[in-house]
């Protein structure tokens, strides 16, 4: 069974019709993960990185 979501047309219209307004966001990728924040990237890097 597939389920179906509203084409382009019908989320614009819904867009415009409760005032939604689409922003770009920045992610910052560290292996196989994305972070939303760069802390949270960096953190986990540290984490993994050797004790030095």
């Amino acid at each position: 069974m597939s389920i179906s979501g509203p084409d382009d047309t019908a989320v614009a219209e819904l867009m415009a019709k409760y005032g939604i307004t689409r922003v770009p966001a920045e992610q910052f990728h560290y292996k196989d993960y994305r972070y939303s924040r760069l802390s949270d990237a960096i953190a986990q890097a540290k984490r993994d990185a050797p004790p030095s």
